[in-house]
């Protein structure tokens, strides 16, 4: 079982990522804290589930995801695109602006798996935590790239 110590550092080493994934689900900030709060509840809970401490990321992505998708459920209503935060490292507001536009046109399947992919999960990570095959990891940060490429493209034309 992972002691206190690692599964607290493993939380704090994707807390970042993890809230930007809830995010992309709830688009709402006090949504996602509360989503956070309970996956981290029921992870701590369940870490003597864990067979092994490298498939922690994985693991916990999946009750995240489960946690937001709850929450969803219960609320049932749609954020607005100029709720979003802003992209972290973006310079240019207009740009940020813009991106945050063309990632509204993704499913939120594919800003999922296209988010956990610029965060250095590996494919097979990815496919766990999404419960989905790896094939499908793939077309769907295939399709994502794609569809960014092509509406940042004419927002420049």
């Amino acid at each position: 079982m992972i002691t206190d110590k690692a599964f607290a550092q493993q939380v704090r080493d994707l807390s970042d990522t993890a809230f930007a994934a809830a995010y992309l689900i709830l688009e709402n900030r006090a949504d996602c804290e509360d989503a956070m709060s309970e996956a981290i509840l029921k992870a701590y809970q369940r870490r003597g589930t864990l067979l092994r401490q490298e498939s922690f990321r994985a693991w916990f992505f999946q009750i995240l995801r489960n946690e937001a998708y709850t929450i969803l459920r219960r609320r049932q209503r749609v954020t607005p695109v100029e709720e979003l935060p802003e992209m972290p490292g973006e310079d240019n507001p207009a740009q940020a602006m813009d991106l945050r536009q063309a990632l509204s046109y993704l499913s939120e399947q594919q800003r999922m798996a296209l988010l956990l992919q610029q965060e250095g999960y590996e494919l097979k990570e990815i496919a766990v935590a999404l419960d989905i095959p790896e094939g499908t990891v793939k077309s769907r940060i295939s399709r994502a790239k794609s569809t960014l490429r092509t509406l940042l493209k004419e927002d420049k034309q």
